[in-house]
């Protein structure tokens, strides 16, 4: 029986300069986030994937060209074979690691972006406008 059917996200190094680890139904860590300073945006987004892979979602990338995007690291030389998935301003933010088959890597990494990009585009358009109250947590 396996532990989990479920894909699980741990924090790696709790407190200021914490990690986010996705680990699959296997437990095999697949998706890291960069470190970051504790922010709420990676704690939702890494809670907002773990949910949505779990779920099973696979949507359609909403902002292909503007949004968030998967970089390969195919010819530098010297770094860990990893996918990289970028924000806009081109800094590595999450990484796929690499299991021996390319494809289904990239698989993961282009739902991963299109989740994140999607869950951006929620956020923008549930944000309140001037007359509206918050209604989203």
């Amino acid at each position: 029986m396996r532990p989990s059917e479920q894909w699980t996200l741990f924090l790696a190094r709790p407190g200021r300069d914490r990690q986010h680890v996705i680990r699959d139904p296997h437990g095999e860590p697949r998706l890291i986030f960069g470190e970051d300073d504790g922010t709420r945006i990676n704690d939702r987004l890494a809670r907002f994937l773990l949910e949505s892979l779990n779920a099973g979602l696979n949507p359609n990338d909403p902002n292909p060209d503007e949004g968030w995007f998967l970089d390969s690291s195919g010819d530098r030389a010297e770094q860990d074979p990893a996918l990289l998935i970028c924000d806009p301003d081109f800094e590595v933010r999450l990484e796929i690691l690499e299991t021996g088959n390319l494809e289904e890597d990239q698989t993961l990494g282009r739902r991963a972006t299109a989740l994140i990009n999607t869950y951006f585009a929620q956020e923008e358009s549930s944000r309140p406008r001037l007359s509206s109250s918050n209604s989203r947590t």
